[in-house]
């Protein structure tokens, strides 16, 4: 477990304690995910079709400890019919 925490710090494990490689381990993980879940936030933003709401970085940190996520639920249908209408082009036959 050392090493790997090492390994994810990209640090010689060899002057801290587990627990200070655990700790340091965790904050670079929060960090990365703050950079990622803004930019998921700034995407999903930018490709709504609903425009009365908006993304929230916390929308998509793992990390971010949230009573409710903003995220409108959607039933299984109305989740089938969006991702064919955004991955599968409409067909116009011509006759």
């Amino acid at each position: 477990m050392i090493w790997q925490l090492a390994g994810i710090l990209g640090i010689h494990p060899d002057p801290f304690t587990l627990r200070e490689l655990y700790e340091m381990a965790q904050s670079r993980q929060k960090q990365n995910w703050q950079h990622t879940s803004n930019l998921m936030a700034l995407l999903a933003n930018l490709l709504t079709f609903n425009r009365s709401h908006t993304f929230k970085a916390a929308d998509f940190d793992p990390f971010v400890q949230s009573q409710t996520s903003s995220v409108i639920p959607l039933d299984t249908d109305d989740a089938m019919a969006l991702l064919k209408k955004t991955f599968i082009p409409s067909r116009k036959t011509t006759l």
